[in-house]
């Protein structure tokens, strides 16, 4: 009895254990199901308003002079007297620089002596060639008194009244003659080519003598225009030599902002300068607000553009070469464009519509930035038309899909 009621112990056990389970299983309390709800996106959008307006790109450039003057040392010479320094302005007429006198001088004074020996050189050749030519003309005289001799004494020995010995001498002296002639001859003909030879060392040593003038003028830096100083590479006692760049200056209504195109704004470009039509950029700085005209395009292109230059206003004057700037190039007038926040493009070619609380893609293209409230805004249009009155999405949501759930934010 004992030995069948531990066999049967464990059963029972088991047994219990699983009633109390079911038991507990069906009496516990029953939870409600749970309700997955969709996430809504708490968003701001506006409308789409189509207009008329310029595109306007942002474009980064840096002002340089297109008459940058650089005053070099005609000579080599001591640099007497430095009248300004860099960034000074400077008045037509003014002097900025002068090297020492004594050294600007003396070129001058030793191409006057070659010049005066130059010609006196000439003076003494035409008088040697005045005297060859009457040499030559008495020589010619003696040359036909020879040949006189010569036929006299033949006639005198066909009459048996000289010896031919008295042939042989007068035939002698008739060719010693011809070679006399022919001598001068050479000599007048000489004359004339050591004449021209003179004549051009003349011309020589008068270029020379004007150069020598020229720069001694030159010598003292006199600015030719209204202007501001670039640098100043030398100092008083400095010793230069020929070609040193000394100063560089520059005329104010010089400077010019150059940046660079892209492929489709400099086509846009060129058929505006070609129409001749007028293309601004704006520059935004503390004084107010300044129009720069594009001025022309450079004659060669780069891959990663083409360099425009754009004229400053009197109100930048103020600038200096090698300030960056950075300029809002307005292009020609496009029709049917909105003007969106940049937090409303997505990957430069599409926007977000809220229709019936969802979001739905709207593939645009960017036309460029324009301005609005001193905020740069993004242009944008569509081949086919934007949808106008259509509420756009400008809350950036990185997450942003087709069908998005999306509640706008009133005010």
């Amino acid at each position: 009895m004992m030995k069948l009621f531990k066999r049967f112990l464990p059963l029972a056990i088991l047994g219990l254990a699983i009633v109390v389970f079911l038991y507990m299983k069906n009496t516990k309390p029953e939870q409600p199901p749970v309700e997955v709800k969709e996430k809504v996106w708490m968003v701001n959008s506006q409308p789409i308003t189509l207009e008329t307006l310029p595109a306007v790109q942002t474009l980064y450039g840096v002002i340089e002079s297109n008459a940058m003057v650089d005053a070099a040392a005609p000579v080599s010479s001591v640099v007497s007297k430095v009248n300004v320094l860099p960034g000074d302005e400077i008045q037509k007429g003014q002097i900025l620089l002068e090297l020492s006198e004594e050294d600007l001088a003396l070129p001058v004074a030793q191409a006057n002596a070659d010049y005066a020996d130059a010609k006196s050189q000439i003076a003494l050749q035409k008088m040697t060639m005045k005297a060859n030519e009457a040499r030559l003309i008495h020589e010619k005289k003696v040359l036909t008194l020879k040949q006189e001799a010569l036929q006299r004494a033949k006639s005198l020995m066909a009459k048996n009244l000289a010896s031919q010995s008295v042939v042989d001498v007068a035939k002698e002296a008739l060719v010693k003659q011809e070679y006399a002639v022919v001598g001068v001859e050479l000599s007048v003909e000489q004359g004339a080519s050591q004449l021209a030879q003179l004549q051009a060392r003349l011309q020589k040593t008068k270029a020379s003598l004007t150069q020598a003038k020229l720069n001694q003028t030159r010598g003292v830096v006199i600015a030719p225009f209204d202007g501001r100083v670039a640098k100043v590479a030398v100092a008083e006692g400095d010793r230069v030599n020929a070609g040193t760049v000394m100063v560089s200056f520059y005329a104010l209504e010089s400077m010019e902002l150059k940046t660079k195109l892209d492929s489709q704004s400099f086509e846009a470009a060129q058929k505006a300068i070609s129409e001749n039509v007028s293309l601004q950029a704006d520059y935004y700085f503390s004084g107010g607000e300044a129009k720069l005209t594009l001025q022309r395009l450079a004659g060669e292109a780069q891959t990663s553009g083409v360099d425009a230059y754009f004229s400053l206003p009197e109100t930048l004057y103020f600038k200096r070469p090698g300030e960056l700037l950075e300029v809002y190039f307005k292009g020609q007038a496009a029709e049917n464009v909105a003007v969106v926040p940049y937090s409303a493009v997505y990957g430069n070619d599409r926007v977000y519509l809220v229709e019936d609380g969802r979001l739905k893609s709207q593939a645009v293209e960017l036309k460029g930035d324009v301005m609005r409230d001193g905020k740069l805004m993004a242009l944008i249009s569509h081949p086919q038309g934007l949808p106008a009155g259509k509420n756009v999405l400008v809350t950036h949501l990185p997450n942003a899909i087709d069908g998005l759930r999306v509640t706008e934010v009133t005010e």
